[in-house]
């Protein structure tokens, strides 16, 4: 038998990259998916409980125009047709699904470690979250070569604060009116009333 040498041998341990499933996987994996939720409440007659049924919800990713992909929950019914617009079932920027710190799939689009973070609110009511996803991508000329665009430097620049602060008093006064007479908030401008709910 030969004699050994003093060498060791070394094993490099790499995480696979999930890759998700094919499309014809995912929908069949989750097309038809019904949930149910009870809801008990007391009547004349006594009590009444209600059953609901509504097609369950998925985590998928949503191609935006200049902000990669952000993920949304989305009903089962719709995957065949979003997946058809390119919407993907594991985020393309980390080639990850993003999981809270529990496991669970979330729509928190700073669980994404392939972006910056991105600044939040949460609503003092419903404790949805209010996220900077949309900012202002401002190259410096906006008319180019056109003469007759006029560049308007008001429009330039805005910081996170404010417009999440926007996002919040909209939804305040579109989900919560009374909450948001309450705290003071300035009325929305005409435009946007007939947005609020009646």
């Amino acid at each position: 038998m030969p004699e050994r040498k003093g060498n060791t041998a070394a094993v490099d341990v790499v995480d696979n990259v999930p890759v998700g499933v094919s499309d014809e996987v995912l929908i069949a994996r989750h097309e038809g998916r019904r949930v149910k939720t009870e809801e008990t409440t007391k009547g004349d007659d006594g009590e009444v409980m209600t059953i609901h049924t509504r097609p369950g919800t998925v985590v998928l990713y949503k191609p935006t125009e200049s902000h990669g992909y952000t993920p949304r929950t989305v009903s089962v019914s719709a995957i065949r047709l979003l997946l058809r617009q390119g919407w993907k079932e594991v985020c393309p920027d980390c080639n990850r699904r993003h999981t809270d710190k529990k496991g669970i799939e979330s729509t928190d689009p700073n669980l994404c470690k392939a972006r910056d973070p991105v600044a939040v609110r949460v609503c003092r009511v419903c404790t949805k979250r209010i996220y900077d996803n949309r900012r202002f991508t401002f190259d410096g000329k906006m008319g180019s070569d056109d003469k007759n665009v006029i560049e308007d430097e008001a429009y330039e620049a805005s910081t996170p604060e404010e417009r999440t602060k926007a996002s919040l008093d909209l939804h305040y006064w579109t989900w919560h009116p009374r909450e948001a007479q309450m705290m003071k908030i300035a009325p929305l401008p005409a435009a946007l009333q007939p947005v609020v709910p009646g």
